[in-house]
């Protein structure tokens, strides 16, 4: 059985998929180079807490970036792609922020966050690559 961090990877892969943003979405790699625009989605890590209202329960902080590559219309709409394509990001991740019920409002997050979206400089001509952070929050007991 998958755990509840991959389970939300994925998850977090499958609504990409389906929103129509994106050629082609992959989990851990890269998506096809050739793809665009394409997007991944990448373990970053996670936090565990102690819970501070039941015992046995640990309060997990799982890490995760989509990473979005694009190309523009034009080399000075670079900025323009990037902000719309992360803003239209945040709403599909955000339509469902308890990721089909894995994760919960915590004392340390929300169920889902989206953080600051970063973009690649440099890059040639009219491509941009985007990072998206996304943090999503969980309750697991100990031991499992």
């Amino acid at each position: 059985m998958a755990s509840v961090a991959t389970e939300i990877l994925h998850d977090v892969a499958e609504r990409l998929r389906t929103s129509g943003l994106f050629a082609e979405v992959a989990v851990g790699s890269p998506a096809a180079a050739s793809a665009v625009p394409r997007a991944s989605v990448a373990y970053d890590g996670h936090d565990v807490f102690l819970s501070d209202d039941r015992a046995n329960v640990l309060w997990v902080r799982l890490r995760a970036r989509v990473v979005m590559h694009s190309r523009a219309a034009r080399d000075d709409g670079r900025l323009a792609l990037a902000a719309d394509l992360a803003s239209a990001v945040t709403n599909v991740l955000m339509a469902d922020p308890w990721r089909g019920e894995r994760c919960r409002d915590l004392p340390v997050g929300r169920a889902t966050e989206v953080g600051r979206a970063e973009v690649a400089s440099g890059g040639r001509g009219s491509e941009v690559e985007i990072a998206l952070a996304v943090r999503c929050h969980y309750e697991i007991e100990e031991g499992t």
